[in-house]
C-alpha cells in the first residue's frame, strides 16, 4: 500500500540502450505465456552502462519500445512504467525518430516526465554529432548522482560550451499548463466531460482502458490522468503503454489503469475485455457500462462541471487544483476520524463517516472499500506517527476549506437568525433539513459548488502571483555549505527527505516557508502581518519548522530579499505558478 516510488535514488538514470526492430515477425502469434521462446521484436545494439544485469528490465525493454506496429511521420517520444518485485515503480523514457529505423531508452526511478523527455532529444542529436562526446556525457550524468531536494544538477558537453540542466521537482507540486507536458496533451486531446467520467471511474476502481494510435499522446494523457488522484495513489496494474505481447492482461478481473495502443486493442473483442471503460484520446469518445458520475455527490460534480467549463481560462495549477478541492470536500476531514492512544495513532472508519456532511456519507461508505483510500490513510498514519507536521498542498486546501465553512456557518446562523425575526417568516415555513449542508452551500453560489473559486482557482480576481525568489536552497547540491531556516536542523531536514512521498511528487521543500518569505517581503517590519496560510497551519497543528524570517531592503529598491528562506537556484522558474490568496 506504500508510495510506488523508490525514495533512496542514488542514480539519475540506471540503464541506457538503443534498439533496433526485429524484421518479419508476426506479433499476432506471440502471447504472453510463450514470451519466453518468442522472438522479441526488437534487439539492444548499444548500451550504457555495460555492468546492468537486470535480466527482467532487459528482456522487458524490446516490447515496450515497439509495443505495436507504430506511425512513423514523426518524433514520438513516451514513457512506459516496469513495476519492481517490491511494488515500485521504474520508469522508461523511449523516443523514435523517422530518420532512423531505431528506438532509444533511459530506464530510472524518477519520475521526472518533463526533464527526461527534454533529455532524449539532446541524447539523440549528441548521439547523431559526436559519439565519443555521446558516451562522456552519459557517463558524466551516471556518476554525478541526484541533486537535493529542490536542487539541480547540470552536465556540460559539446566541450563545454552546451550543457543540460537536471531539475529536481518540489514535491506535492500540482502539474500546470504549460509547464507539464503530460497535462498539457490531457488538457488539449480530452475535453472536461471526458475528464470527470475518467475522474469517477478510477474513484470506482474500474478497469480503465486508454486507447490512441499516438504513444506520445497515449502515455501523457493516462499520466495527467493518474495525477488527479493526489493525494491518493493508485494501487493497482498502471502500465500508461501496453505492449502487444502483454495484451491477455486486459482480461485479467482486477482494476487497472492501462494505455493501449490503438492497432492492440482493435485486436482485442468484446468479450475478452468485459466490463471495461474505454477512453478514446484521438475521437475524444468515453464509454462504459456504468454511470459513475451519477454515484458521485451532486455538489461535486456541479462543481468539477462549472470550473472546468471551456468557456474558462485553464492554464496554471488551475486544472490540478478543481480536481484537488473535489478530493478535500471528500476526505479532507479524515482527521476528525483519528484516534491517539499512547504509542500511536489509529483511524476509526465509522468516526470518519458520522463526521461527514450528510449528502456525502453513502458515497464515502462504498469509497472506504477502496484500495486507494486505504493507502491514503496508511499513509497519512505514518506520517502523523513519525512525528511529522503537514505542508503538501492538500493539508493546505484542507486547513483554507475548514475555516471557509466555519464562515459559512457564522453567516447561516446570522441569516436564518434575521430570517426568523423577519415580519415575512410565518409558521407555514418549510422546516429546516437537518444537515445544513446544502444551504449553507446554496448562500454562496447558487450553482450549488461547496467551495468558492477562490479557494482553488490560482487566476482569480482576488489572487496575487508570488515574485520569483532568488538566492539558493538551504540545502544545495552546488555547495557542501548549506543554510538552514532558524528553528531546523539537518537531521529534521533529513527525516523529511525520507518521509512518505506522493508518487507523482516525491520531492518536497515545504511550501508554507516560500509563501511566507515571500509575502512577508512585501511589507516593512513594522507593517508585516502573519502569512493567513501558514497561520491557519499554525493553527491546526500542521507547521512542521519553526520560522525565523529575516529580511533586509535593497538600497535604491523596493525590493526585500530573505536569505533565510529562499528557492532554490534556477527554481524561481517553478514559482512562477504559484499564488497566494487575500
Amino acid at each position: 500500500m506504500d508510495s510506488r516510488i523508490k525514495n533512496d535514488v542514488k542514480k539519475l538514470f540506471e540503464f541506457w540502450c538503443e534498439l533496433k526492430p526485429t524484421r518479419g515477425i508476426d506479433r499476432g502469434s506471440i502471447c504472453r505465456n510463450g514470451r519466453g521462446a518468442a522472438t522479441p521484436p526488437g534487439v539492444i545494439i548499444e548500451s550504457f552502462p555495460e555492468g546492468f544485469r537486470d535480466k527482467e528490465v532487459i528482456a522487458g525493454i524490446p516490447s515496450f519500445a515497439f509495443p505495436c506496429d507504430l506511425e512513423r511521420d514523426s518524433v514520438q517520444s513516451y514513457s512506459f512504467v516496469h513495476t519492481t518485485g517490491d511494488s515500485k515503480w521504474r520508469f522508461g523514457f523511449c523516443r523514435h525518430d523517422p530518420k532512423t529505423d531505431t528506438a532509444m531508452v533511459l530506464i530510472t526511478y524518477l519520475p521526472w516526465h518533463d526533464t527526461f523527455l527534454k533529455l532524449l532529444i539532446v541524447l539523440a542529436e549528441l548521439r547523431r554529432t559526436d559519439r565519443n562526446g555521446f558516451r562522456t556525457f552519459l557517463s558524466e550524468a551516471y556518476n554525478r548522482g541526484v541533486p537535493d531536494s529542490g536542487g539541480s544538477l547540470t552536465v556540460f558537453y559539446n566541450s563545454g560550451q552546451s550543457h543540460f540542466t537536471f531539475e529536481r521537482p518540489l514535491q506535492f507540486q500540482l502539474p500546470s499548463i504549460p509547464e507539464n507536458h503530460n497535462l498539457n496533451l490531457y488538457y488539449n486531446f480530452v475535453d472536461s466531460k471526458g475528464m470527470i467520467c475518467v475522474f469517477a471511474a478510477m474513484l470506482a476502481e474500474r478497469r480503465i482502458i486508454f486507447t490512441s494510435s499516438h504513444l506520445d499522446r497515449l502515455s501523457s494523457c493516462i499520466q495527467a490522468a493518474n495525477a488527479f488522484l493526489y493525494p491518493m495513489v493508485w494501487q493497482h496494474v498502471f502500465i500508461p503503454v501496453l505492449p502487444w505481447e502483454f495484451k491477455d492482461v486486459l482480461g485479467a478481473p482486477m482494476p487497472y489503469l492501462i494505455g493501449v495502443p490503438k492497432p492492440v486493442l482493435d485486436t482485442a473483442s468484446a468479450d475478452e475485455l468485459g466490463d471495461v471503460v474505454i477512453l478514446n484520446c484521438d475521437t475524444k469518445l468515453f464509454e462504459s457500462p456504468f454511470d459513475d458520475v451519477r454515484s458521485l455527490p451532486p455538489e461535486i460534480v456541479s462543481q468539477l462541471k462549472k470550473y472546468l467549463n471551456p468557456t474558462q481560462v485553464l492554464i496554471g495549477d488551475r486544472i490540478s487544483k478543481i480536481f484537488l478541492g473535489a478530493l478535500v470536500q471528500l476526505i479532507g476531514g479524515y482527521r476528525d476520524a483519528v484516534e491517539f492512544h499512547d504509542t500511536c495513532k489509529t483511524f476509526n472508519h465509522d468516526k470518519f463517516i458520522e463526521s461527514r456532511p450528510a449528502h456525502l456519507r453513502p458515497f464515502l461508505t462504498k469509497m472506504m472499500e477502496l484500495q486507494i483510500f486505504a493507502q491514503f490513510v496508511d499513509d497519512r498514519l505514518k506520517m502523523l506517527n513519525s512525528g511529522l507536521g503537514f505542508s503538501d498542498e492538500f493539508e493546505l486546501e484542507t486547513v483554507r476549506y475548514a475555516e471557509k465553512m466555519k464562515k459559512r456557518g457564522r453567516n447561516y446562523v446570522f441569516l436564518k437568525h434575521m430570517k426568523d425575526k423577519s415580519p415575512r417568516s410565518n409558521s407555514s415555513a418549510q422546516p429546516q433539513p437537518e444537515d445544513s449542508m446544502n444551504d449553507l452551500i446554496s448562500l454562496d453560489d447558487s450553482n450549488n459548488t461547496s467551495f468558492d473559486l477562490e479557494d482553488f482557482d490560482p487566476l482569480n480576481q482576488n489572487a496575487r502571483p508570488l515574485p520569483p525568489l532568488g538566492g539558493k536552497s538551504f540545502i544545495s547540491h552546488k555547495s557542501k555549505s548549506s543554510t538552514l531556516p532558524a528553528g531546523v536542523n539537518s537531521s529534521v531536514v533529513m527525516q523529511a527527505q525520507n518521509s512518505v512521498n506522493n508518487p507523482l511528487y516525491p520531492y518536497f521543500a515545504p511550501k508554507h516557508m516560500a509563501t511566507v518569505a515571500a509575502v512577508t517581503s512585501r511589507v516593512t517590519p513594522l507593517q508585516r502581518k502573519p502569512d493567513d496560510d501558514f497561520e491557519l497551519l499554525r493553527k491546526y497543528g500542521l507547521d512542521q519548522f519553526s520560522l525565523n524570517v529575516n529580511t533586509a531592503t535593497t538600497p535604491n529598491s523596493s525590493t526585500t530579499t530573505t536569505p533565510a528562506l529562499t528557492a532554490a537556484a534556477g527554481g524561481g522558474k517553478g514559482m512562477n505558478n504559484w499564488t497566494t490568496f487575500d
